[in-house]
C-alpha cells in the first residue's frame, strides 16, 4: 500500500486538519500496521499474562536514563526490525520479522524520551493490556509486549496490508451513505465487545480504523483506552488524551466518560466518512466549545447525498447530552444496519469487503441500486408525506443528477395543482371589500348620502381606502338622491383583491413561470345596486388573473474536475461532483467553490453567465507528484514504460504498476500515489511509493 509518512505523524500532520492538528497527546501511531501478511491462527495472550508482562517490562526510574533509540536492523528480543511504517504522538511503528515463528509482524516502539517517564510507559503498555483481552474480527490483534534493558518498551501486533479510513477518504472521497452505515455498524459491534469488557476506547476516529486489502475492517490504537480498574493518569487527566474533533464533550472537559463517549466519536467519524470533512475545525478551545453546544453543521446540509436518515442518526450520536445518544453500541449498530438495509445494500461485512477489493467497482454497482430504492420509497411516500417523498427524490438526484426517472418523478411531485382555492379566496375578498365599502358609505344614518353642506362624511372613508367615484365634497355628492357609484366600488374591490393575490403569490410560490393561468370560469362576479351586494350572473365578470412574470432562461454550466469534490455555488451546496456535475444558474455573477474538506484539495472561481448559456468550467484540485522510478529495470504505468532512474509526474491516484526485468513483466500491483510533493517507487520490501 502507499504509506505517506506524514499520515502517521502526531500533531501537525497534513491529512486531518482541525482534528489531529489540535491533538494534544496521542496514545500511539495512528496507523498501527501495513503491508504485511495476515497472522495465522494464534490467539492473543490472556489478560493476566499481558498484565504480568506489562508490570515486569516497565523500566524503573533508575534505568530509564540509559534507554537508547532503535531503528531498522535493530533487534528487540526475537523481533528483527525492518522499515519504519510510521510515527505517532508516542511511538514509531516498524515492520519486523518474528524469528521464532517466521512471520512478519508490526512492532510499535515507544519513543526513548517518553520511555524515561514511568507513567507514559505504563500507559503505553496499557494499550496491549486493553487490546489483548478483546477477541473480535473487527479489532486488530495484539500478539506480544515486552522491553529489553536499555531499549524502549514495545508492542507486537498483526501486520495488515491496507489503509486507514482517513487515507481512504482522502483518496476516494466521501462514501455512499449506505457504506458509511455498514462501516459504522461494524465499528459499533467491535466497540460493544470492548464495552462489555469494561474498556472505553476514547480515541475512535477514521485514522485509527484500518481497511485491510483483504476486506477486513479493523479498529486499532487503544493507546488512550480507559479500563474500569484503572486509576492511572488516563482517568485523572482524560481531557488531555484523544483527538478533539472526534472527542465527546464530556471527555474534552475532563468529566467522567463511559461507552456513550465512544458513540459520540463514532458519530463524528461517520460524519467525516459521509461528508469528507471533520465536524469541527480550529483551535482546541473552539472545537471543544462548538462540540459542547452541538454546533456541527448537519451532514445533510454539507452534502445532500448523505440523506435525511443517516444525517439525523449522526446528529443523535453527536449530541452534547450523552442521554440523547443511543444507549449502547449494540443499539447503535442495529440502527445503522437498518439504514443500510433500507438503502438496498446487503450484510455490512460483505459490503465493506467488496468495497475494499474494488472501490470504484463497488460504487458503480451500488449507486444505481440505492437510487432505484430511493425512487421506490418516494413513490410510496407521495400519497402520505410529500416532504418525505421530495427528500427521497432530492437525495436520488444528488447521487445521480442525470437519472431520467428521478427527474420525471421530481417534476411530477412539483407539478402545480389547480389553484381554484386561490380564486375562492379572491372572490371572497372581493365580496368582503365591496360589502365593507358599501357599508361604510351607508353607516352615517342617512343611507350614506352626503350632508348637503359639503362635509366629508363616511363616504370619505371609502376614498381613503382607495374607492373611486364622485368627490364627496363636490355638488354631485350632496343631493338627497345621490348614490355611490356601483361600478367604482366593484373596481375598487377588484383592485384590492388583485393586490392581495399578488402578495399571496409572492409568498406561496417561487415557480411562478410554471403555474397555469387562473381559470376565468372560477372567478366570482359581483355587482352593486343601490348599496346592496348581490351575485349577478349577468354582470361583467371580475377576472382576477395573476400575470406570471417572464423568467429568463437559466444557464447550464458543467463543472469538470480532476477528482471528486463537494460543489457549492453562492454558499449553497450543490452536491458532490464526481469528476463532473451539471447545474443550472440564473443569469449573472456567481461564486463557485469545490472542496474535499479542510486541508485537502479545493478550487474556487467567480463566473458570470448569460441567459440560456451552455458552458463548461474546468477546475484542478490535485497537484502532480514527482515519482522517481527505483524498481526493476523499468515499470509500466498506464501503458507507458518508464526506465529506472527516470522521473514521472503522476496525479495522486491508484495505479496498476508492472515491474519489468530483462524485458519481461515480473510483477504487478496496485499502488496509491499519495498527496505529497515527491516519492520514490521501490519494490522492496514491497512495491510502493516511499517518501
Amino acid at each position: 500500500m502507499t504509506r505517506d509518512r506524514s499520515d502517521a505523524r502526531g500533531p501537525g500532520r497534513s491529512g486531518d486538519p482541525g482534528a489531529d492538528d489540535a491533538k494534544v497527546e496521542l496514545g500511539a501511531a495512528d496507523t498501527l500496521a501495513s503491508d504485511g501478511a495476515s497472522s495465522g491462527g494464534h490467539s492473543p495472550p490472556d489478560s493476566a499474562a499481558v498484565a504480568a508482562a506489562s508490570a515486569s517490562s516497565s523500566p524503573s526510574s533508575s534505568s530509564n536514563s540509559h534507554i537508547r533509540g532503535v531503528g531498522p536492523g535493530d533487534r528487540l528480543g526475537r523481533y528483527e526490525l525492518g522499515d519504519e511504517l510510521g510515527t505517532g504522538g508516542m511511538a514509531s511503528v516498524f515492520r519486523a520479522k518474528d524469528t521464532e515463528l517466521r512471520r512478519d509482524v508490526a512492532v510499535k516502539v515507544l519513543f526513548p524520551h517518553l520511555a524515561k517517564k514511568d507513567e507514559i510507559t505504563r500507559r503505553f503498555q496499557r494499550e496491549a493490556r486493553a487490546a489483548a483481552v478483546l477477541e473480535h474480527p473487527n479489532i486488530l490483534r495484539v500478539y506480544d509486549v515486552g522491553a529489553s534493558a536499555g531499549t524502549p518498551p514495545f508492542i507486537v501486533m498483526e501486520l495488515v496490508r491496507g489503509q486507514s479510513l482517513r487515507e481512504v477518504i482522502e483518496a476516494h472521497g466521501a462514501m455512499l451513505a449506505e457504506l458509511v452505515a455498514c462501516t459504522g455498524a461494524l465499528l459499533c459491534e467491535a466497540l460493544a465487545v470492548a464495552h462489555a469488557a469494561g474498556i472505553v476506547h476514547r480515541d475512535v476516529k477514521p485514522g485509527n480504523v484500518m481497511l485491510a486489502d483483504d476486506g477486513r475492517l479493523l479498529l486499532a490504537d487503544f493507546g488512550v483506552a480507559r479500563l474500569d480498574d484503572d486509576d492511572s493518569l488516563v482517568t485523572k487527566s482524560g481531557a488531555l488524551l484523544g483527538t478533539p474533533s472526534f472527542m465527546a464533550p464530556e471527555q474534552a472537559l475532563g468529566n467522567p466518560v463511559d461507552a456513550r463517549s465512544d458513540l459520540y466519536s463514532v458519530g463524528a467519524s461517520l460524519y467525516q466518512l459521509a461528508t469528507g470533512g471533520v465536524p469541527f475545525t480550529g483551535p482546541t478551545a473552539k472545537i471543544v466549545a462548538d462540540a459542547s453546544r452541538g454546533a456541527a453543521t448537519p451532514a445533510l446540509r454539507r452534502r445532500p447525498a448523505v440523506g435525511v436518515e443517516l444525517s439525523r442518526f449522526i446528529e443523535r450520536m453527536m449530541s452534547p447530552d450523552p442521554g440523547k445518544r443511543p444507549a449502547t453500541a449494540a443499539a447503535a449498530a442495529a440502527e445503522l444496519r437498518a439504514i443500510a438495509a433500507a438503502g438496498g445494500v446487503g450484510e455490512p461485512i460483505d459490503e465493506v469487503k467488496a468495497f475494499a477489493l474494488d472501490r470504484a467497482g463497488w460504487d458503480a454497482a451500488k449507486r444505481p441500486i440505492v437510487v432505484a430504492r430511493l425512487l421506490e420509497l418516494a413513490r410510496a411516500a407521495r400519497e402520505t408525506s410529500m416532504p418525505q417523498a421530495l427528500a427521497f427524490v432530492d437525495r436520488a438526484l444528488a447521487l445521480d443528477g442525470d437519472n431520467p426517472a428521478a427527474k420525471t418523478l421530481a417534476e411530477e411531485l412539483m407539478a402545480p395543482r389547480p389553484r381554484r382555492w386561490l380564486m375562492v379566496v379572491v372572490g371572497v375578498a372581493a365580496v368582503g371589500l365591496a360589502v365593507g365599502g358599501v357599508m361604510m358609505m351607508m353607516s352615517d344614518g342617512d343611507g350614506g348620502r352626503g350632508t348637503g353642506t359639503g362635509e366629508r362624511g363616511d363616504a370619505g372613508r371609502g376614498t381613503e381606502i382607495g374607492m373611486t367615484g364622485s368627490d364627496p365634497d363636490s355638488d354631485g355628492g350632496s343631493g338627497a338622491g345621490s348614490e355611490p357609484d356601483s361600478g367604482s366600488a366593484a373596481a375598487a374591490a377588484v383592485d384590492a383583491a388583485a393586490a392581495a393575490d399578488a402578495a399571496g403569490v409572492a409568498v406561496l410560490r417561487r415557480d411562478a413561470g410554471l403555474r397555469p393561468p387562473i381559470d376565468a370560469g372560477a372567478t366570482t362576479m359581483v355587482a352593486i345596486d343601490a348599496g346592496t351586494v348581490i351575485v349577478a350572473a349577468d354582470a361583467a365578470p371580475m377576472l382576477v388573473a395573476v400575470a406570471d412574470a417572464t423568467v429568463a432562461a437559466p444557464a447550464r454550466v458543467t463543472f469538470a474536475f480532476d477528482t471528486w469534490c463537494e460543489l457549492t455555488i453562492d454558499d449553497e451546496p450543490r452536491g458532490r461532483a464526481d469528476r463532473e456535475r451539471e447545474v443550472t444558474l440564473a443569469p449573472g455573477r456567481h461564486r463557485a467553490e469545490c472542496s474535499q474538506g479542510p486541508g485537502l484539495g479545493s478550487w474556487s472561481s467567480t463566473i458570470e453567465v448569460d441567459a440560456g448559456e451552455v458552458r463548461r468550467v474546468d477546475g484542478t484540485l490535485l497537484r502532480p507528484v514527482e515519482v522517481t522510478i527505483e524498481a526493476g529495470d523499468s515499470v509500466r504505468i498506464a501503458g507507458k514504460t518508464i526506465a529506472r532512474g527516470e522521473r514521472v509526474m503522476l496525479r495522486p491516484n491508484r495505479y496498476r504498476i508492472e515491474i519489468i526485468v530483462d524485458g519481461k513483466a515480473r510483477a504487478a500491483a496496485y499502488v496509491n500515489i499519495p498527496r505529497v510533493a515527491s516519492c520514490s517507487l521501490r519494490d522492496r520490501p514491497t512495491l510502493d511509493c516511499y517518501r
